[in-house]
């Protein structure tokens, strides 16, 4: 039997958000051949559940990149490079890796360690690839999309992108064609025992009572994801009193970087405080779909993807979500779903209405996203593209910008 393929894997965080749960739906469903070693810099609940699916998790420098590394002295940044690349080495010197795979490109310690040791001269580790996995798109600055996409390529061999959407922006953000074979895309995968949850006693803890439309966002409390909007959409919604809708409720749940609080003053201003819950982020959010009737990503940027849309469309939930980036490609305009122009509150406020108002189309369109999930955004099929990709990059030339 051959030896394992020893594979070093880095990602940017511990907790168990979207990366963080396609990173744990990778290390379950690898490949048999692939031994992996994945390393975080940081402790959280993504350790114990990496280390039960039988990965090496190993926390260390992976040159996270933040904002405050971008000064114009950049020392931050040369630091925590060249600490990422002494520890890697370190690594390497025992397991002799032979791919490299980035589960984001927010941290450039494993494109670094792999460039570095992928030079002609250096024979021994000549064969190590490096993949990066782009699961960003940034908005708003040409020069630093620019920036981040030559980085990216220059480190990286093959690029996978999360979406036809992220995988263009990638492309064209560099001035590259968009079917340019190094880029490709791969949907996330989604795979819940949905029968196991308790939807009465998940919608009790979230203070739903029965005939209450529940209305639902679960992610990283930041800007972007559009929470404050969702909130002004809601609260036009329950001023309207439209018939039929009875009693609603919001539920917004997740936890907040430093310096994003700024949705408790919005519920506190929108006049129906007491029909808004806002509870940190939990291990558990199957339970949370469970307790939905609606699934809102109201995101004011583009979303690469969209995933908690997949996880909302698992346990046959309707979707509003804002009309770009990937959820493009995830819900279906009146079939799974309702798409709404960008940042537009009252538009949100129309959709949720309507769904608030007919419980027919909101099971129609569940059942229609369940049996789209199942089609096209399996887990399975994930972790073997990104097997596939592995694989696949022992043979292909290094890219260069």
């Amino acid at each position: 039997m051959p030896a394992p393929l020893p594979v070093l894997v880095v990602h940017s965080s511990a907790e168990l958000y979207g990366s963080d749960k396609s990173l744990l739906d990778f290390v379950r469903l690898r490949p048999a051949h692939m031994a992996l070693t994945v390393v975080l810099p940081e402790d959280g609940p993504l350790v114990p559940a990496l280390r039960a699916c039988g990965a090496e998790v190993l926390l260390g420098e992976v040159c996270k990149l933040q904002r405050v590394m971008l000064s114009p002295a950049l020392w931050r940044l040369l630091r925590a490079a060249a600490a990422s690349l002494r520890f890697m080495r370190g690594l390497h010197r025992q397991r002799q890796f032979q791919r490299v795979y980035n589960n984001t490109v927010t941290v450039f310690g494993g494109a670094l360690f792999a460039h570095r040791h992928g030079l002609p001269h250096v024979s021994h580790v000549s064969h190590v690839s490096h993949v990066s996995h782009v699961r960003e798109i940034v908005v708003g600055s040409p020069a630093l999309s620019l920036l981040f996409c030559k980085l990216v390529r220059s480190l990286s061999q093959t690029a996978i992108c999360n979406s036809n959407q992220t995988r263009a922006w990638f492309a064209e953000g560099g001035g590259e064609p968009r079917q340019d074979a190094r880029y490709l895309a791969v949907w996330d995968g989604v795979d819940v025992d949905t029968q196991t949850v308790d939807r009465d006693a998940a919608r009790r803890s979230l203070g739903a009572a029965p005939g209450e439309v529940l209305f639902v966002l679960v992610g990283r409390i930041n800007a972007w994801k559009g929470q404050q909007l969702l909130v002004q959409a809601f609260a036009a919604m329950v001023r309207q009193r439209v018939a039929g809708q009875g009693s609603l409720r919001l539920a917004i749940v997740g936890s907040a970087f430093a310096g994003q609080q700024h949705l408790q003053a919005a519920v506190a201003a929108s006049g129906c405080a007491e029909q808004i819950v806002v509870p940190p982020f939990c291990s558990d959010v199957e339970a949370v779909w469970a307790a939905a009737d609606v699934v809102e990503v109201p995101s004011t940027d583009p979303e690469p993807f969209g995933k908690v849309a997949v996880d909302a469309m698992a346990f046959a939930r309707p979707v509003t979500a804002a009309a770009h980036g990937g959820l493009f490609e995830i819900v279906q305009l009146g079939v799974t779903g309702l798409l709404v122009p960008p940042r537009d509150a009252p538009a949100l406020t129309d959709a949720m209405a309507a769904l608030a108002a007919d419980p027919s189309l909101r099971a129609a369109m569940g059942q229609a996203g369940l049996a789209r999930q199942r089609a096209v955004f399996s887990v399975q099929g994930y972790a073997d593209r990104v097997g596939a990709v592995l694989d696949a990059a022992a043979a292909a030339p290094q890219v260069r910008a």
